[in-house]
């Protein structure tokens, strides 16, 4: 957002409250000289040229396509889960049969009943119910069927997680890629505070229940614990990541090298435990329940009464690939421009929509 303000000869500052921009978008290097996100792996991907235009100025991307995997029953398999692969399930007539008998529409109640709609009981509980209940904390079935449809699927062969989309990460990291897309950009860094009175707009990427001091309640978020592992031994070189549904502490494991395509002696590894978000813990993941959209939606229309404009996954409370954050930007940035002279009400239509839209 700052960039396309200032790229559209706007007096733009960026205020940081730690010593490095992007929160918790950052690259570094370990002692053992491979680059890797100390909170979790991210690859970016598109199929929006403008999108990729605009990630391109800061930094050249390494090609790398997602592959990912997930291991059931000690074996491993592809994610999304192919309709081969099931020929090495126990249950797999139980599976087809499952496949054959589901509702021609989804079943959007929540995200269980989408997700059984989408691949039937067996298939759910197998690599989805486990999975997403220690991801969020929570049932499935209390969470809602939004995004279920969206990043679940039963492919017919295995094609990387995002197939026909432009993909890879910046050759020198995210921190880099960020720096240099604040080129010429005024940067505050390791500030808490600010005044409004100071500027005609705050885009605030802050959660958004914090700016408003809680006054409709808690909006729910989760966040990752990490553990590591020097050439601990990994099942498949086409997998930057692999799902560990079954396993009883951790969901997701990284390979850094892979993802990074560095050669290294030693792969180095990235176990990520998901908990609850606290004063230790950072906030990383809204929680998308009814509940929780319904408080966000009071502390939306009260942010509009304001010159601050939320923003990102925790200022629109929102999971936003980083694809999806930028199309976001693209999208508000229009907003921002005349947000002194709309009311509150044109303000929190026009967030909305965009929300929506994504």
């Amino acid at each position: 957002m700052a960039r396309l303000l200032f790229d559209s000869g706007n007096d733009v500052t960026v205020i940081e409250k730690t010593n490095r921009v992007g929160g918790l978008c950052v690259t570094d290097v370990h002692d053992n000289g491979t680059m890797y996100e100390p909170y979790g792996a991210r690859t970016f991907h598109s199929r929006d040229k403008n999108i990729i235009d605009f990630v391109s100025r800061f930094d050249v991307f390494n090609g790398y396509t997602h592959h990912k995997g997930m291991i059931l029953n000690k074996k491993l398999f592809p994610f999304p889960i192919t309709k081969q692969s099931i020929d090495l399930i126990p249950e797999r007539k139980r599976i087809l049969l499952e496949l054959i008998n589901r509702p021609k529409c989804i079943d959007l109640t929540n995200f269980e009943t989408a997700a059984i709609s989408l691949f039937g009981k067996t298939l759910y509980r197998y690599f989805i119910s486990n999975y997403t209940e220690k991801m969020w904390g929570i049932p499935p079935r209390k969470l809602t069927a939004e995004w279920a449809p969206k990043r679940l699927g039963l492919r017919d062969e295995e094609a990387g997680v995002f197939p026909g989309e432009w993909q890879g990460l910046p050759v020198h990291g995210y921190s880099y890629w960020l720096e240099k897309m604040l080129e010429r950009i005024k940067v505050i860094r390791n500030c808490n505070h600010y005044d409004t009175k100071d500027y005609d707009v705050v885009v605030s990427t802050a959660p958004i229940d914090s700016l408003l001091d809680f006054k409709f309640g808690k909006l729910g978020y989760r966040s990752l614990n990490f553990k590591y592992k020097i050439g601990e031994f990994w099942e498949d070189e086409r997998y930057g990541t692999i799902n560990l549904p079954q396993h009883p502490q951790y969901f997701r494991k990284c390979n850094f090298s892979i993802l990074h395509k560095q050669q290294s002696v030693h792969d180095l590894i990235q176990y990520q435990e998901a908990t609850a978000e606290d004063e230790t813990h950072d906030p990383m993941y809204p929680i998308n329940t009814k509940r929780n959209n319904v408080i966000f939606d009071k502390y939306l229309r009260e942010m509009c009464k304001t010159k601050i404009c939320p923003h990102g996954r925790l200022g629109l409370f929102k999971y936003l690939d980083m694809d999806e954050a930028i199309e976001v930007s693209f999208k508000m940035v229009e907003i921002v421009k005349k947000y002194p002279a709309l009311n509150a009400g044109d303000r929190y239509k026009s967030i909305k929509s965009i929300c929506q839209s994504i």
